[in-house]
């Protein structure tokens, strides 16, 4: 699969559509993942969906947000 850069404003840009099958379009979500954790510089999480941190908020704890 290739990729291609174009303008915001250009008419191609208004097309959010990706082409390619569906095993395509998760290796290229995964590709560009891994080099955007490699270009942070920091390392690929390693914990489990199970220990991933989060932070359970609501509408209301979050001021303005509504």
């Amino acid at each position: 699969m290739t990729a291609r850069v174009v303008r915001l404003t250009s008419p191609e840009a208004g097309d959010s559509r990706m082409g390619g099958t569906l095993e395509q379009r998760v290796a290229a979500v995964t590709e560009l993942t891994l080099e955007a954790w490699r270009l942070s510089g920091r390392t690929l999480p390693t914990y489990t969906r199970a220990t991933m941190p989060i932070v359970i908020a609501t509408l209301e704890s979050h001021a303005g947000s509504t």
